[in-house]
């Protein structure tokens, strides 16, 4: 795959980002269960001049964010550079594309948090615990676990004839499992009490419950679906990577529906909250994003709005938690530093006393000459599959499937010849230098010594 044509497809990925982001962060100005951007008000409130004024100025700042972010993509698309490079910019640009939208959020929260503390429309929360044990007693109908059966099979039919990437289609069946434990193990009622009506409580803890399963068993056919993908376009890289592109697509627009679907019911039923007695626990919500409650013992809890979840900064297990998310965010660009190094370390393949040697950024392999049986040399590129490892332009190493079968392979895609190799183990090794006459050279020594 060259360079142009990998950057569509990453950029494809992504591109999209900043329209999701504008969609789902303006919709926060929407009140639901009497909140808008993370702030707490009573009915009164909604129509006051200077919120809505505050509203106005954040809508506006978080579309220049979003227009900015899609703008400074487009020319990274076309910039002519190394695979880690392309990396680089991408993940970069992913990182701000994940922050910065949150930069215009945070100051309005700020603001409203001020204005709401001048007009003194702020309210205790002393009835939350007696409120919040009514919903805990809602009786929720769960879906059963077969319909996580079915994607879970679904996903493992491709092993039926194709068992070089098994490991791969293992996984995503174990992910669909996964998915089970998180749709139920993974949701709590608290955050779904707006005030002391009951019946209110019992309706948007439902449906919060409903679109919450709705998403899990939606990720759970997507992953399905990807095994199949891979293997009906396993001849194609390209195809493969289109159809991932595609069914990504799909599985963002309808997380998106049901996001927003599942917040105008929100905002339906609660329009009419905000008088008399309202749960206002706004100092629990940093910046309105964050939760963090001494007093709780939960480590995961609803968002407030929505059906995500999010976990508990008080205690020490969310701490760690956030923590390594954010070091994770913050490496993403390191991570095209450490692939742009494997592209252009060159390979390079040795011969000694004892054994032959592959290297690349280090030794990769080195087979004893007592073990070899069988060597091949191999004038023309065969075709191979990567199941595990490095696929790049300029090296390739891992386990790949090959004319021969699956065997251990690290060689520089760009030059031949190659040598082919086979132990006594029965396992089956394709090396290749950067320089073809270092591989030559291998070759011929390494046959004199193991005839």
């Amino acid at each position: 795959m060259n360079i142009s044509t990998m950057n569509l497809i990453l950029w494809g990925c992504v591109i999209w980002m900043p329209a999701f982001f504008y969609v789902l962060l303006k919709n926060e100005t929407k009140f639901k269960k009497n909140i808008a951007v993370g702030v707490t008000f009573p009915l009164e409130a909604r129509d006051d001049e200077e919120l809505q004024q505050i509203l106005s100025v954040y809508k506006k700042h978080l579309l220049y964010v979003c227009i900015g972010l899609f703008a400074a993509a487009i020319p990274c698309i076309f910039i002519p550079a190394t695979t880690g490079m392309v990396m680089t910019i991408w993940m970069i640009w992913l990182l701000l594309g994940c922050v910065l939208p949150y930069v215009p959020y945070i100051q309005c929260n700020r603001k409203l948090n001020q204005l709401k503390e001048t007009r003194g429309w702020k309210r205790s929360s002393g009835q939350m615990q007696t409120v919040d044990l009514q919903a805990a007693a809602i009786k929720t109908r769960w879906l059963s676990p077969y319909w996580f059966v079915l994607p879970a099979v679904t996903s493992l039919i491709p092993l039926l004839s194709d068992t070089d990437i098994a490991i791969v289609y293992l996984l995503d069946a174990a992910l669909i499992l996964f998915f089970w434990f998180g749709y139920r193990c993974l949701y709590r009622n608290k955050s779904e009490v707006v005030d002391d009506n009951l019946a209110l409580t019992e309706a948007l803890t439902r449906i919060r419950r409903h679109h919450w399963g709705r998403m899990w068993l939606l990720c759970a056919w997507f992953m399905a679906a990807l095994n199949l993908l891979v293997w009906l376009t396993s001849f194609s890289a390209s195809l493969t990577l289109s159809g991932i592109l595609a069914l990504s697509l799909i599985l963002v627009i309808t997380s998106i529906y049901l996001e927003l679907k599942l917040r105008k019911l929100q905002e339906t039923l609660t329009a009419q909250s905000g008088t008399g007695f309202y749960i206002d626990d706004d100092d629990k919500w940093i910046f309105g994003i964050f939760y963090y409650d001494q007093n709780d013992t939960r480590l995961i809890v609803n968002n407030r709005v929505g059906m995500n979840t999010t976990v508990n900064l008080a205690k020490r297990s969310g701490q760690i938690f956030m923590g390594l998310t954010a070091l994770l965010f913050l490496a993403m660009p390191f991570f095209g530093v450490w692939m742009d190094h494997l592209e252009t370390t060159p390979v390079g393949l040795e011969l000694t006393e004892t054994s032959i040697i592959s290297t690349h950024t280090g030794v990769e392999y080195e087979i004893p000459l007592d073990d070899i049986t069988y060597i091949e040399y191999v004038t023309e590129k065969p075709s191979l599959r990567r199941t595990a490892g490095t696929g790049m332009e300029t090296v390739q190493k891992g386990r790949f499937s090959t004319p021969w079968g699956s065997a251990s392979v690290c060689l520089d895609p760009r030059t031949t010849p190659y040598i082919y190799l086979e132990t006594d183990e029965g396992k089956r090794y394709l090396f290749g230098s950067t320089d073809s006459t270092e591989t030559e050279t291998v070759y011929w020594q390494l046959e004199e010594l193991v005839q």
